[in-house]
């Protein structure tokens, strides 16, 4: 089974003020080079750079939608992570196969103790969910 190109991209602003979007510049997706996740994670290595804010965003047919982790500049002045992660997770039903399948982009905010974990739809990005872990 091939999965779908995956609809819902991350965003982060860097410690210089710059901001960078999954599949765009420096972070394009390309055959046989490292995931635009890993392309950041060398990018912030190379320049010293620390993500400070972190967000997923997907275009649908009626306008954008943009799901936000805590940050630094929080409106809603909530504990700072220490960093973040992005993964994808996906699910097929044994009995249905192909067409029972669920496929999430999950944006990751870490703090010493505890992660919240932002679970956001590929197949509808409307649904999305938050785990404390």
């Amino acid at each position: 089974m091939e999965l779908p190109e995956c609809k819902v991209k991350f965003v982060v602003g860097l410690s210089n003020g710059e901001s960078l979007v999954e599949g765009v510049g420096i972070l394009e997706k390309k055959p046989n080079e490292l995931s635009p996740w890993h392309k950041l994670q060398s990018y912030l290595k190379e320049n010293s750079l620390t993500i400070t804010s972190m967000s997923l965003n997907v275009k649908t047919e009626i306008g954008n939608r943009h799901y936000h982790l805590p940050n630094s500049k929080s409106k809603f002045q909530g504990k700072v992570p220490n960093s973040y992660n992005c993964f994808r997770r996906g699910a097929i039903d044994g009995l249905t196969g192909a067409s029972g399948y669920e496929l999430y982009t999950v944006a990751e905010a870490i703090y010493d103790d505890f992660k919240v974990r932002l679970y956001v739809s590929e197949i509808d990005p409307d649904k999305c969910w938050v785990n404390v872990i």
